[in-house]
């Protein structure tokens, strides 16, 4: 069995942010109806050996539903794949990474403590950083969260929909593992 997973921040001014990206690009990609579990805090679908989640937690509490799914339909690290935003990435730049840092991504930071293991997959899509960002003395937190919880403009969408069939064909050389 395979799990992927679908990052972002619940609630409807989060559903455009690049933090969101999972979502943003979840219904194109998965044509099945989720339903969500309590069990999990999770909206779920399965299809054959490919069980797909969506946690309804804030990002950086993802991890407890990740977590409790592998452990529950006994899925090792290495067949997850989780998908995320990546500020270190331009907009649209896609890369499939295993045994991968968080990066200081928190919901990656949070799967990492919650699985005990850096060992499973990401795709990560890229979203850019802020522009005037220097460092953290700077305010550079600030200016990213800030960044990452704001929407995509319709170029930057553009980018990320043109890259469709390369993020399926990602997420299929996953499921091929």
């Amino acid at each position: 069995m395979k799990l992927i997973v679908w990052l972002w921040n619940p609630g409807q001014e989060y559903e455009k942010t690049r933090h969101s990206i999972g979502f943003f690009l979840v219904d194109a990609i998965v044509s099945w109806t989720f339903k969500y579990d309590e069990k999990y805090k999770s909206e779920l679908c399965k299809d054959q050996d490919v069980l797909f989640l969506k946690p309804m937690e804030f990002m950086n509490r993802s991890g407890w539903a990740v977590s409790a799914v592998a452990k529950f339909y006994k899925i090792d690290a290495k067949d997850i794949l989780v998908i995320h935003d990546d500020i270190d990435l331009p907009v649209g730049k896609v890369q499939l990474k295993l045994w991968w840092s968080s990066a200081g991504h928190n919901g990656l930071k949070d799967i990492i403590l919650k699985l005990w293991t850096k060992e499973f997959y990401r795709l990560r899509i890229g979203v850019d950083r802020p522009a005037n960002q220097d460092d953290a003395s700077h305010g550079r937190s600030t200016e990213v969260a800030d960044y990452v919880l704001s929407d995509f403009k319709k170029e930057e969408k553009k980018r990320i929909e043109d890259k469709m069939s390369e993020i399926e064909d990602y997420i299929s050389e996953f499921l091929k593992e």
